[in-house]
């Protein structure tokens, strides 16, 4: 039965860590009131530029961007995941909030200059040094937490040609087990059959236990605290894509 190659989006494909400070930062003003998009990122504080960078392992979803702009520039000090947790737990009713402003704020920047937005994302050296040789091989799926429309956008400008339907995006779902059980019983093979690659140890511990092959893009914003360790049976790392070739038939 043929094997199948389900990816992350952001953090194993895309680096968009500067998009997403933008459309964050852009979210939390309009849930402030304030209207003005800000559109020019190099006009940011290189302080705040690099604090947000260090700390982007740790949202994992739109909400926690908002912990991110928070921790990024209005409390300063080192920041665990216990710390980052206790405060999403603590203000979650304006992390729930910020939510769709996020992705009004990236839809508005996305619209406003298309160019520039794209310009704050990087397609990965590490995945495209291997891309085009594994592309052509396997049914190739994404599974991410990312918005349809911004996915849809990066597969047709840079022509990676995955099918609208290989695409598990957030409005399908968060779960990304769940998402491959139901790809898996999309296209009619068993978990087993599908290789999974993503930057976050939780969604790759979960992932693993459908039984697909699991690995850590270790390029990716990797949080130290929850890196697998050697209890983690069938989950490897990756340093790039093209070592996958080895385990594709």
């Amino acid at each position: 039965m043929q094997t199948h190659l389900a990816l992350d989006f952001d953090g194993v494909i895309c680096d968009s860590v500067d998009e997403c400070h933008l459309s964050a930062l852009n979210g939390w003003r309009l849930l402030d009131g304030q209207r003005q998009l800000l559109t020019d990122f190099k006009a940011l504080e290189q302080p705040a530029v690099e604090r947000f960078r260090q700390l982007r392992h740790l949202a994992h979803s739109a909400p926690e961007f908002w912990a991110l702009i928070h921790f990024t520039y209005h409390e300063q000090g080192a920041v665990d995941r216990a710390r980052f947790e206790s405060k999403m737990q603590a203000e979650a009713a304006a992390a729930a909030a910020f939510e769709p402003l996020f992705f009004k704020a990236r839809g508005q920047l996305r619209s406003a200059d298309p160019g520039r937005w794209l310009g704050l994302n990087r397609i990965y050296p590490q995945f495209q040094s291997g891309w085009e040789r594994i592309k052509g091989r396997l049914p190739v799926f994404i599974i991410t937490t990312k918005d349809r429309e911004s996915i849809r956008y990066f597969n047709r400008i840079w022509h990676l040609g995955i099918p609208d339907a290989h695409l598990w995006t957030k409005e399908r779902g968060m779960d990304k087990a769940q998402a491959l059980l139901s790809l898996a019983r999309q296209v009619d093979c068993p978990p087993q059959n599908f290789i999974f690659v993503d930057d976050n140890p939780h969604h790759v511990r979960r992932v693993a236990a459908t039984g697909a092959r699991c690995f850590l893009a270790r390029w990716g914003y990797i949080d130290p605290q929850m890196s697998p360790s050697p209890a983690d049976n069938g989950i490897a790392t990756l340093d790039q894509l093209i070592d996958l070739l080895p385990f594709i038939p």
